[in-house]
């Protein structure tokens, strides 16, 4: 009788705590490690989202996207932010074939490129700096004498009030949407005479900074005279944000993401949503960009 009585006891037991153990699990959140059925997905609040964000595509994108890459991952500590590429032409094929969720270009979308297949989003407007080194005689040149240079017409910097000797031009690669950008605005395309076609923006400026006779041509984010370069004026305008925002410096472009057309994810929602978010558009601002009205995701 007495085992009886302690096996009804021991069962009783059992059961009052594996219910107080069930109550307990459907009444815990989680709040940094995600439940094995919202694994490898990732959440809209700020404690469940999740997931890596990549990006990649046009490498004077680099500093703003880094920057705002570190903020986004303060505030959502279990996203990790990737950014990658060699140049704007890369972001399609990455999107398209799921390698990247976002691609950057610093230009708009072609034609080739099939823009109806992905949701373009304008982050903000950026100047190209038409660049020389830092000790360079040459302050001012205009959209002709640019265009000269660019295509051998000019070849000398004595022939646009500079020192009497050959100029070293150096520009982007193919892929580059700075080059597009720039030969588009001077109308050059196929028709620029390069010394030198480097790969990244931070190679030009390594350049032009090195050689005194250089002149190119990289994101306005990205001009410091700490870093031995200086942008021209063009017809006289300034190469300054303030300038690109009022239209008077003409040799700008956009800064552009795209992900694929109608996608769901929600980190992409949260990302333009940041974006969008006085922070994320503080951040722009400081980057020496000019922001532009953020388009969020309705999913």
């Amino acid at each position: 009788m007495k085992k009886v009585i302690s096996l009804v006891l021991a069962l009783a037991l059992c059961c009052a705590l594996f219910a107080g153990c069930n109550s307990t699990v459907t009444g815990t959140v989680n709040s940094s490690t995600p439940s094995s059925n919202q694994e490898g997905s990732s959440q809209s609040s700020t404690s469940d989202l999740s997931g890596k964000l990549t990006m990649t595509g046009s490498t004077s994108m680099a500093e703003v996207c880094n920057a705002l890459g570190e903020a986004f991952h303060e505030k959502y500590p279990d996203v990790t932010v990737e950014k990658g590429g060699t140049g704007s032409g890369e972001a399609v094929p990455a999107v398209t074939q799921g390698t990247a969720l976002l691609g950057d270009l610093s230009r708009d979308l072609k034609d080739e490129e099939n823009p109806d297949d992905f949701t373009a989003v304008t982050l903000c407007l950026d100047g190209i700096g038409v660049v020389v080194n830092k000790d360079s005689a040459v302050e001012d040149l205009t959209p002709d004498q640019i265009t000269k240079i660019f295509t051998g017409e000019i070849s000398n910097w004595s022939e646009v009030g500079g020192e009497d000797a050959p100029i070293t031009v150096v520009g982007r690669e193919a892929a580059s949407g700075t080059r597009d950008g720039f030969e588009s605005i001077f109308d050059v395309k196929d028709k620029a005479k390069y010394a030198l076609e480097l790969q990244e923006t931070g190679l030009v400026v390594s350049k032009v900074a090195s050689d005194k006779n250089a002149i190119g041509y990289v994101s306005l984010a990205s001009v410091d005279e700490e870093k031995g370069i200086k942008a021209v004026k063009v017809d006289g305008v300034e190469a300054t944000e303030e300038n690109v925002a009022n239209g008077t410096y003409t040799v700008q472009r956009p800064f552009v993401q795209i992900y694929k057309k109608g996608s769901t994810d929600p980190l992409i929602k949260a990302w333009f949503e940041f974006l969008a978010s006085d922070e994320g558009q503080q951040i722009i601002a400081d980057k020496g960009l000019v922001p532009q009205e953020i388009e969020v995701p309705n999913n």
